[in-house]
């Protein structure tokens, strides 16, 4: 009578964590369903202001003379209360334009090192960010994800906004802005710039808050 063997449950365990351990392989795991591949999305990754100036914001890179910054949801002058439209699950803090800025503009690099094998093969990509603005002025925000080969050549580009002030039904407040896609082949690293527009009014009330772009196999 032939044996049935059975490989133990603990043996199993194992073995799938020594794979886990091989070069490539933790990557190859989570291309089925990335992380969240932009740093501090959702501007909690410092203070933020309580009355809208401008403070530094981790991992975002401030174009020159600009005022983008993080602010505290109820903070003082009308901005956004945790009770106003917005992220359900939402932080202490979101992106703003600043003060007595026209234009305010953040950038942030990530590599897509890891996903290369599924990217020659065929990426699929979400994009998602909540962005708004005060009341019935028409300050906006976008965010644009440009993706470059290792030689810098720009392979394609994908922008989420702007949200107007008729889209808020003049409420302050944001609201979810998403779409899918491929990455481009041959993209090795994405470029994220979130970018605040004043329309009117001394503030650059253009805002933004958890921003996502996660990686998955095609297919």
């Amino acid at each position: 009578m032939r044996r049935s063997w059975c490989v133990p449950v603990t043996l199993v365990s194992a073995v799938s964590a020594a794979l886990l351990m091989l070069p490539g392989a933790a990557a190859s795991a989570a291309t089925a369903a990335s992380k969240n591949l932009i740093l501090n999305p959702g501007a909690e990754a410092g203070a933020g202001s309580t009355d809208g100036s401008t403070v530094p914001v981790p991992h975002w890179a401030v174009v020159s003379g600009g005022t983008f910054t993080a602010v505290q949801y109820g903070a003082a002058g009308g901005f956004p209360a945790k009770t106003d439209p917005g992220p359900t699950k939402r932080g202490a803090n979101f992106f703003a334009g600043g003060p007595d800025s026209a234009s305010a503009m953040a950038m942030q690099t990530d590599s897509l090192k890891a996903y290369k094998g599924i990217i020659a093969s065929g990426a699929n990509y979400t994009f998602k960010a909540w962005l708004g603005g005060y009341a019935d002025q028409d300050d906006d925000a976008t965010v644009q994800v440009a993706w470059y080969k290792s030689n810098g050549t720009l392979t394609g580009t994908v922008t989420l906004g702007p949200v107007t002030a008729a889209d808020r039904d003049d409420q302050t407040g944001l609201l979810l802005q998403q779409t899918t896609g491929f990455i481009p082949a041959g993209s090795a690293k994405m470029v994220v710039t979130i970018l605040m527009t004043r329309a009117e009014g001394d503030y650059n009330d253009g805002y933004a808050d958890d921003l996502s772009f996660t990686v998955k196999a095609a297919g």
